[in-house]
């Protein structure tokens, strides 16, 4: 094994070490809310005859693409409820770009040692002093974090998915068979009698955030010459979702044979490959290191295809319009993938080809010119 695939690996091995500690602690710490606070007594209510003017929307996820797969709910909570206030909870990665949607605040989580020790106490003071109506987890699932955060709420009605973690739900909502996560949200709401539409993740930019955007890529590409194709190179390496590097190399190489102008993309859990593909793309291919998620959704927005793995921007560029090839590495595609209007998936069981991904690619910027 050679020395940069033995550190990709320990450094895999040190997040993954990371993340089921703090899913550890967070476990044991929900264990001792239990014995402190006793079991929600189980209602049930109609929405729409409660006097509700205060909602919060809690998605305890520290992932961008899960909190923006939550976003059909902020839609369907403000077509139900057009005057009350409502306010998210999510993490700091998706706060910029969340300021468009129809809430009127946007709270923080955090998990990072040793703020999450405290800074879960200040949140939860903050979410008590507005003496919300309502507090909803909307993950769909049993997130121990989210049933904490929507228990200690002081909420007057607490709702959330049936399941290991309904302990603090007065509202508890049994789950729908679609599991889809383009598609459950707006069935799970749905049962509770609200009003729901066919709505998929949504997320809106400024004109002046367009208009960065474009001028970025602009720069980078040297005019507004179309269509450009964004590439992302990440993906969860600790959950096998990763594309390897040489293929995603083969893939722009051809690309840029077609005189497409590709754009590369790395995320802050990919900085570490840059070296990687500045070596082996060379100079002319434009490569971009954006930490800043509104800066970086903006650029995606102007591109004509983007090309990704299942993880966060997969879902960005899909709430964006942005038409996407969604590489998937495992078979979980009918739970994780959108939908076909908005993105094509490309799976093979034994791992997807550089020569697939690039007819797909062709085909689909072929059928841009068209239109």
């Amino acid at each position: 094994m050679s020395q940069s695939n033995k550190k990709r690996n320990l450094i895999g091995d040190n997040v993954s070490f990371a993340y089921s500690l703090n899913k550890t602690i967070r476990g044991l710490v929900m264990r001792a809310m239990c014995l402190i606070r006793g079991r929600a007594k189980e209602v049930r209510t109609d929405l729409h005859r409660e006097r509700i003017e205060r909602i919060l929307l809690v998605r305890a996820t520290f992932r961008m693409g899960n909190s923006i797969l939550a976003t059909p709910a902020i839609f369907i909570f403000r077509r139900n409820f057009p005057h009350a206030r409502i306010d998210f909870v999510g993490p700091p990665v998706s706060k910029s770009l969340f300021k468009n949607l129809p809430i009127d605040h946007y709270f923080s989580i955090t998990r990072r040692f040793p703020n999450v020790l405290w800074a879960y106490f200040v949140l939860l003071n903050k979410i008590r002093y507005v003496g919300y109506d309502l507090a909803v987890d909307v993950s769909c699932s049993q997130s121990a974090m989210g049933s904490f955060i929507v228990g200690f709420s002081n909420a007057r009605l607490r709702m959330g998915a049936r399941g290991k973690w309904d302990y603090w739900f007065d509202i508890p909502i049994t789950r729908p068979a679609d599991t889809n996560k383009y598609q459950v949200l707006p069935a799970f709401l749905g049962t509770t009698g609200m009003e729901t539409q066919k709505i998929f993740p949504l997320l809106t930019l400024s004109s002046e955030e367009k208009k960065e955007g474009r001028r970025r890529i602009e720069t980078l590409i040297g005019g507004s010459q179309v269509p450009v194709v964004g590439v992302f190179v990440g993906g969860r390496h600790a959950k096998g979702k990763r594309w390897s590097m040489e293929n995603f190399t083969q893939l722009i190489t051809a690309l840029q044979a077609q005189e497409i102008k590709v754009i590369v993309f790395f995320g802050p859990e990919e900085k570490k490959l840059i070296r990687f593909f500045r070596q082996s793309l060379g100079k002319n291919i434009p490569l971009v290191f954006e930490p800043s998620a509104i800066a970086f959704a903006s650029m995606v927005s102007n591109c004509s295809l983007f090309i990704t793995c299942d993880n966060g921007p997969m879902h960005l560029a899909c709430a964006l319009g942005v038409r996407t090839i969604a590489i998937f590495q495992n078979s979980d595609f009918n739970r994780w993938g959108p939908p076909a209007d908005m993105a094509q998936i490309v799976y093979e069981p034994g791992g997807v080809s550089d020569k697939a991904v690039l007819k797909i690619s062709l085909e689909e910027l072929s059928c841009k010119v068209m239109l």
